[in-house]
C-alpha cells in the first residue's frame, strides 16, 4: 500500500532542504554581489574625483589662457611695431591701450601691461619705477629670458600696491632683450577653489605650482607656503608623492589619518588638487552598505519564515501587486475624470498629489488644474493651462483618442501628461477620460542631444548652417546686436588640387579652432560649408572692438602649422557688417552686407577684413 503520508513529509523535507539550500547559495551569491557592487562604488567615487579635478583643471587652464593669450597678443604687435620702425612712445602708448582692453577681457583682474622694450622700462598704467628700480634683474623678465621666447609663468607673490596675491606672466621678444609682461590677480582662482572643496573635516582643495609653491587654498593662509622646503608636514608628503608620480590619483598616509588625492594637470606643469580624508570618502559608503545589508538579511528571514505559509491567494495578489508597480513605474499619475458629473477617481497617485485633493473626488478639472499649476515649473504652467482648458477639450479630441503635451516639473523634470478618450456621449462630447502623468526626462533628454548633434558640424565640432542661422536668427529677432563676420580660405581649391582633400579637412578643422579660440563663449560660430565660415558677436557695435577680435582671429590664423603644407600659409578674406539697434532688416540682408566685404577681401593678398561701408 502506498504510504501518501510518508511521500508528502518526504516532499515536505525535500521542499525545505531545496529552499534552505536555495537560501544559503542565494546569500552567498548576494555577499559576492554587494562586495562587486562595493568595489565598483568605490571605483565610481575615484572616478567621479579624477572627473572633477580635471574639470577644476580645465577650469583654471581657461583661467589662465585668457591672460597668456593677451601677452601673446601684446608681444606679436610690440615686435611687429619694433620691425616697423615704432619709438618708444608710440609702443608705450599701444600698451596703455592694451591694459583698458585687457582690463575688460580679464574683468578688471590685472594692474595693467608693462615691459622692458629696447632697454627701456613702459608701463600701460603709466607706473613710474623708484631710481634703484631695475626691471632686468625682476623675476618677470629673468623667467622670460629663462624661457627663450615661450612664454613664462612666475610663481605666484602679494603685490604691495594692493595686497593681493598675483602672478606675472611674461615673454621674451623677438630681439632676446626686450620683455613683454602682464600682472594677474589671483582672487578669481583662489574662489574658484574655495567653491570646489567638498564638504568634510580633513579635506582640502588646492593648486600648487611647478615648483611646490601653494598658488590657491582652500584655506587662504596656506598661499604661498612652499611644499618641498619643508619636512614632515602633510603639505609636504603630499607634494613629494604628487612629484614622484604620474597617477591621476594617489593615497598617502599622516599622522594616523590616510588621505586620497585627486589630481589635474594644469598649464606649465601646474595642478589642482583635491585632498580628502578617506575616512569622510568612503566611511558613509561603508556604513550604508554594512546597514543594508543587515536589512536585507533580515527581510530574507522573515521570508523563509512565512515561506510554508504563502497560498495562492497570495501569490495572486503579489502578481497583481507587481503588475500594478509595473504601471506605476510608467505613470507616476493617473485619474478617471467623468465630465457629466465633474468627478474622478484615483488610479495610481503620489502621497504629495493626495495631500493636494482637499475636495475629495468633486470639481474635476479645477483640482486637476490646481493641481497641476502647482507641481509644473512656471515656464511650463501658461501652457498646461491652456492644455487644461476643458472649454476646446472636445474640439482637440474630436478625431483623436488621445492628445499629450510636455512639460518641465516643479523638480525641472521633464513628464508628459496625457488625456486618453475612454467613450463618449450621444452627442460627441466627452463622458469618461484617463488622465495620466508619466516621466520622460531620459528620451527628451536623449532627444535634445539628437537634435544638438543634428545642428552640429561633424569635422569641425562648431555649428553647421542650419543650427548657426537658426540661432543668429533668433538673436536678430529678439533685438540682440551685434557684428556679423564671414570669411573664406583664399585658394582652398589648390590645396585639395596640390595636397589632397585629407589636408584639406586638417585646414577647415584648424579654422575652425581658430574661431573657438578668438570670439567669445557666448558669440555663434559656425561652418557654412565647404571653406565657408561665419560668426556673430552680440554687443559689438563698431570697428574699434570688432578689429580686435578679427586681430587675435587673424594671428591665432598665422599660428597654424599643417606640416603637409610645408611654408605655405593659410590665408582668409573676411567681411564684416554690424546689426545695430535701430536696424530692422533680415538675416539675408545682414547676409548680403558681410559677402560684398568678403568679395572686396578677396582682392587683397593675405589675412585681410573689409568692413560695412568700406570701399577698396
Amino acid at each position: 500500500m502506498f504510504d501518501y503520508l510518508g511521500y508528502s513529509q518526504k516532499s515536505t523535507k525535500r521542499i525545505i532542504w531545496i529552499f534552505a539550500l536555495t537560501m544559503v547559495i542565494f546569500t552567498l551569491l548576494l555577499c559576492i554581489n554587494f562586495y562587486i557592487l562595493f568595489q565598483s562604488t568605490k571605483t565610481n567615487i575615484v572616478g567621479s574625483g579624477e572627473h572633477d579635478a580635471e574639470q577644476a583643471a580645465a577650469e583654471i587652464d581657461c583661467f589662465l589662457i585668457e591672460s597668456i593669450d593677451a601677452v601673446k597678443y601684446t608681444a606679436y604687435r610690440v615686435d611687429n611695431m619694433l620691425d616697423a620702425g615704432a619709438s618708444t612712445d608710440e609702443i608705450e602708448q599701444f600698451l596703455v591701450e592694451q591694459t583698458e582692453v585687457c582690463r575688460i577681457e580679464l574683468n578688471d583682474d590685472t594692474t595693467g601691461v608693462y615691459g622692458v622694450v629696447s632697454g627701456e622700462y613702459l608701463d600701460g598704467v603709466g607706473w613710474v619705477p623708484d631710481e634703484d628700480y631695475v626691471p632686468e634683474e625682476r623675476q618677470w623678465y629673468i623667467a622670460a629670458k629663462e624661457n627663450n621666447g615661450e612664454v613664462a609663468l612666475v610663481s605666484p607673490y602679494y603685490d604691495k600696491q594692493t595686497g593681493n596675491m598675483v602672478m606675472s606672466i611674461s615673454k621674451m621678444l623677438k630681439d632676446g632683450k626686450s620683455v613683454i609682461s602682464i600682472d594677474v590677480g589671483l582672487d578669481e582662482l583662489q574662489s574658484m577653489t574655495v567653491k570646489r572643496l567638498p564638504e568634510g573635516a580633513g579635506n582640502y582643495t588646492l593648486v600648487l605650482d611647478s615648483d611646490g609653491v601653494v598658488v590657491a587654498h582652500s584655506a587662504a593662509s596656506k598661499r604661498g607656503e612652499s611644499y618641498l622646503s619643508g619636512t614632515g608636514t602633510l603639505g609636504n608628503v603630499m607634494a613629494e608623492k604628487l612629484f614622484s608620480t604620474d597617477a591621476r590619483h594617489f593615497e598617502f598616509q599622516y599622522n594616523g589619518n590616510r588621505y586620497v588625492v585627486f589630481s589635474g594637470k594644469i598649464e606649465n606643469d601646474w595642478y589642482a588638487l583635491t585632498i580628502m580624508n578617506e575616512n569622510v570618502l568612503y566611511g558613509p559608503l561603508k556604513i550604508i552598505y554594512f546597514m543594508f545589508f543587515i536589512v536585507l538579511i533580515f527581510f530574507l528571514g522573515i521570508i523563509s519564515l512565512f515561506f510554508v505559509k504563502l497560498n495562492k491567494r497570495h501569490i495572486e495578489t503579489d502578481n497583481l501587486n507587481m503588475q500594478l508597480r509595473s504601471i506605476s513605474s510608467i505613470y507616476k499619475i493617473s485619474y478617471l475624470i467623468d465630465f457629466n458629473t465633474d468627478t474622478f477617481e484615483e488610479i495610481i497617485s503620489t502621497d504629495e498629489i493626495r495631500a493636494l485633493l482637499i475636495n475629495g473626488q468633486e470639481h474635476a478639472m479645477d483640482t486637476l488644474k490646481l493641481i497641476m499649476n502647482m507641481k509644473a515649473s512656471d515656464i511650463s504652467k501658461r501652457s498646461i493651462e491652456q492644455f487644461l482648458d476643458v472649454s476646446t477639450l472636445d474640439e482637440r479630441l474630436s478625431n483623436s483618442k488621445t492628445i499629450a503635451i510636455e512639460f518641465l516639473n516643479d523638480n525641472n523634470i521633464w513628464c508628459r501628461g496625457r488625456f486618453i478618450v475612454v467613450d463618449k456621449n450621444d452627442d460627441g462630447t466627452l463622458r469618461h477620460a484617463m488622465w495620466m502623468v508619466e516621466v520622460i526626462d531620459e528620451e527628451k533628454r536623449q532627444r535634445d542631444n539628437l537634435q544638438m548633434l543634428s545642428e552640429t558640424d561633424r569635422m569641425t565640432g562648431i555649428l553647421n548652417r542650419g543650427g548657426g542661422e537658426a540661432k543668429i536668427r533668433e538673436m536678430l529677432d529678439s533685438g540682440r546686436s551685434g557684428m556679423f563676420c564671414l570669411m573664406d580660405a583664399d585658394k582652398f581649391k589648390s590645396i585639395n588640387d596640390n595636397y589632397g582633400h585629407g589636408v584639406g579637412d586638417k585646414v577647415l578643422i584648424e579654422i575652425a579652432n581658430c574661431l573657438k579660440k578668438s570670439f567669445r563663449d557666448n558669440d555663434i560660430v559656425l561652418r557654412l560649408g565647404g571653406d565657408e565660415f561665419a560668426a556673430y558677436a552680440p554687443t559689438v557695435l563698431n570697428e574699434k572692438v570688432g578689429q580686435q577680435i578679427i586681430d587675435r582671429f587673424f594671428y591665432n590664423i598665422d599660428l597654424i602649422n599643417i606640416p603637409e603644407l610645408k611654408d605655405r600659409k593659410i590665408c582668409i578674406s573676411m567681411g564684416v557688417a554690424f546689426y545695430k539697434p535701430e536696424d530692422d532688416f533680415s538675416f539675408d540682408e545682414l547676409y548680403k552686407r558681410a559677402d560684398h566685404g568678403t568679395y572686396i577681401s578677396k582682392k587683397h593678398e593675405g589675412n585681410y577684413v573689409t568692413f560695412e561701408g568700406q570701399e577698396d
